[in-house]
């Protein structure tokens, strides 16, 4: 709970007292915390910023339940935004979006519920990620399309001929191929790796995008769009020209 694991990642750094602080949005949360920076260094309070997406789901994961279990992987990703004076470049623009009121779709409640009330019954598994997979598959699919045609809206905006690739959370290939079939978005502009790492939360958005630039599926000069959701609920998206 304490400290932040941005200080500790600070410390591991030897950086000066620069600020360091945590962002809990779930697997939404790589995009929530690069926004936050992005606004840092646009209105100069910042010239870099590290903007990391860890996740430890084996922490959280019930591994005698063989239909939750196997879809989770833990991992991180980072990236570092930095001031520029190139033009239409970095990130463009960015969507943050909550739903409190669906909260118990997916929880790892035994950190944050209320003390029950006397006589009520706990749930045994308390300490493990619970999920509703019907209602959470519904969310994620209808989530992504509107991220993607409101992405899309945005890119006419910026004046940008379209996108070079999707790099969505990896959550479930189903998930990814319902929500591209309804919105027409070609298979082939997307950035898929979840058969290597599984679903690692707000880990899974840099570790992808990091695979695609290494392994050439994009480059400096591509726009790329990055879209996630999760628990909270949340989801989010965002426009970046690298």
């Amino acid at each position: 709970m304490c400290p932040a694991n941005a200080c500790l990642i600070q410390a591991a750094l030897g950086c000066r007292h620069v600020p360091a602080f945590d962002i809990a949005a779930a697997c939404s949360g790589f995009l929530y915390a690069l926004s936050v920076a992005t606004q840092y260094v646009r209105t100069g309070t910042a010239r870099h910023a590290l903007v990391v997406g860890a996740e430890v789901l084996t922490r959280a994961t019930d591994f005698t339940d063989r239909n939750s279990c196997i879809l989770f992987g833990d991992g991180a990703g980072a990236v570092v935004l930095s001031r520029t004076e190139v033009l239409n470049v970095g990130v463009r623009s960015v969507r943050l979006y909550a739903d409190g009121a669906r909260q118990e779709l997916i929880q790892v409640p035994s950190k944050v519920t209320p003390t029950p009330a006397p006589g009520a019954s706990l749930h045994p598994r308390l300490d493990y990620l619970r999920l509703n997979g019907r209602e959470v598959f519904k969310f994620a699919v209808y989530t992504m399309i509107d991220l993607i045609e409101q992405a899309e809206a945005d890119c006419k905006e910026l004046g940008l001929s379209g996108f070079d690739l999707l790099i969505p959370h990896q959550v479930n290939q189903r998930i990814i191929d319902a929500a591209l079939e309804a919105s027409g978005f070609p298979a082939e502009k997307v950035m898929v790796n979840l058969d290597k790492y599984g679903n690692t939360s707000a880990a899974s958005v840099p570790i992808a995008l990091d695979e695609a630039l290494r392994t050439g599926r994009c480059k400096p000069g591509d726009t790329v769009l990055l879209v996630a959701f999760g628990g909270g609920l949340t989801w989010s998206s965002a426009i970046i020209t690298l």
